[in-house]
């Protein structure tokens, strides 16, 4: 990719949305305004399958046209498959750099974390069920970490066999051109919300030397 093209189609494209401050946009209307401009963002922003990597387009543009963008909704029930060419051909694009998956280092990291998973999810939506199973081995294992680490989850720690079903449903709605990593903290984060507490009986209470289990009231047992 030529990165003077890529800035200068992406720069085009910010001036037309300005332009022309349009609601809502789509690929048909960038197509229908420009038709060359369409044919520039098909020629630098390529995905791998020659196709017009919409994710890429939208994330450098002006966060307020981020917003507006509408892929569309696709009213065709999607045909599971499984294809591990399709599979590799996202991981060997980043063979270097598949230990940011579970392990970033740093923001550059996150970035090219969420660059992968964002393709890995894009697969796994138009029905490739080895992509979808690769995303969520990767996030169950981030998602162990965050409940670890954040307050925010703690809840989930009672909850972890509900854990892939909600990955699986996070990667089903994704629509927003923005950070899926983002976009699925944010999901666990409020559906945290609903979840009661949970904690082992074992711990101390308060300040006592005693468990909470000492503290629970057993019910009789009737003896026929």
């Amino acid at each position: 990719m030529n990165t003077n093209n890529f800035q200068a189609a992406n720069k085009r494209l910010n001036e037309l949305l300005k332009k022309k401050k349009p609601k809502t946009f789509n690929p048909g209307w960038i197509k229908k305004y420009s038709p060359n401009l369409y044919k520039a963002l098909w020629k630098n922003f390529q995905s791998g399958t020659e196709e017009i990597d919409w994710d890429l387009v939208t994330a450098k543009l002006d966060p307020s046209f981020q917003k507006r963008w509408k892929l569309g909704e696709n009213k065709i029930a999607v045909l599971s498959y499984e294809n591990k060419e399709e599979l590799n051909t996202i991981l060997t694009k980043y063979q270097n750099k598949l230990y940011t998956l579970m392990a970033p280092l740093d923001k550059e990291d996150r970035q090219i974390q969420d660059q992968i998973m964002i393709r890995l999810v894009r697969c796994a939506q138009k029905g490739n069920l080895l992509a979808k199973d690769h995303v969520v081995d990767c996030m169950t294992y981030i998602i162990y970490e965050w409940i670890e680490s954040s307050h925010y989850m703690i809840r989930w720690k009672g909850y972890t066999n509900e854990i892939g079903n909600k990955i699986q449903d996070c990667i089903r709605n994704y629509r927003y051109s923005g950070s899926f990593m983002n976009y699925i903290f944010r999901c666990f984060q409020y559906s945290a919300r609903g979840l009661k507490p949970s904690f082992s009986l074992d711990i101390p209470f308060r300040n006592s030397t005693k468990s909470r289990i000492d503290y629970v009231v057993q019910e009789e047992e009737y003896l026929f």
